[in-house]
């Protein structure tokens, strides 16, 4: 499992959300996501926007 952090994170829905760590299973597949509440172990920042609208699941 891998954890981003990211700014934004826009929904398939359209629905966003705002300084978010987005977890992905092994293969990279979304699974799900938490507001940054401050520093967390073992995650990556991206920075900027993450998409879900345009990936395929």
């Amino acid at each position: 499992m891998t954890s981003i952090a990211y700014h934004r994170l826009i929904l398939p829905d359209s629905s966003a959300h705002e300084m978010v760590v987005v977890r992905f299973d092994e293969a990279g597949r979304f699974l799900d996501f938490h507001p940054l509440q401050g520093e967390e172990p073992f995650v990556e920042w991206h920075g900027g926007t993450l998409d879900l609208r345009a990936i395929n699941r």
